[in-house]
């Protein structure tokens, strides 16, 4: 099925891994547009959901190159390296 060049750009970056927001924006839509869309022809969101899982993976990868814990260990947010800071029960 046809879904004019900007369904068919929107799928095709779905398919290789971008978010909602980067095939929107590559369209020159809005992220609201695009559900919208989708929420007007249900043939639109069968293809995308099928675009979003033949880039599962590569998403995934995407996402965890941006996370800001990539090879770190998250911050405890204790502000004492995560250790304790007393011993209970001792002097």
């Amino acid at each position: 099925m046809t879904y004019g060049w900007r369904g068919n750009l929107i799928l095709s970056k779905l398919a290789q891994g971008h978010t909602y927001g980067e095939a929107a924006k590559a369209a020159g839509i809005t992220r609201q547009a695009l559900w919208k869309r989708m929420n007007a022809s249900l043939d639109f969101a069968l293809a995308v959901v099928a675009a979003r899982e033949t880039g599962k993976d590569e998403r995934t990868f995407r996402l965890w190159l941006r996370h800001p814990f990539r090879g770190l260990r998250p911050p405890s947010g204790k502000g004492h390296g995560g250790k304790p800071r007393f011993a209970y029960g001792r002097r």
